[in-house]
């Protein structure tokens, strides 16, 4: 592959040469992360997790209710307009 760009083998290796050895990260870095403190310093009691489990209950019937109705609606219309679009034009 010649033109612009010129082999993809030597586009990696010149990506590789601007970075530097400074900006690249080992498996290392990766594996150390392990080691981070992961624990949740927020606690929540079982109340909080119900009210909170109730509230999320609450809100997915009142949107699926809505896409219901929604849904409904359009498929009402879209009949309806093709019912009427044929007796207009006749």
């Amino acid at each position: 592959m010649s033109g612009y760009y010129g082999s993809p083998k030597t586009v990696i290796k010149n990506n590789k040469d601007l970075l530097g050895e400074k900006n690249r990260l080992s498996i290392k870095d990766y594996l150390s992360v392990k080691h981070c403190d992961t624990k949740d310093s927020i606690k929540s009691s079982l109340e909080q997790l119900e009210a909170i489990r109730t509230k999320l209950q609450v809100e997915n019937k009142k949107r699926k209710k809505r896409q219901i109705i929604l849904a409904a609606l359009s498929l009402f219309l879209s009949i309806l307009l093709l019912y009427i679009i044929p007796k207009i034009t006749s």
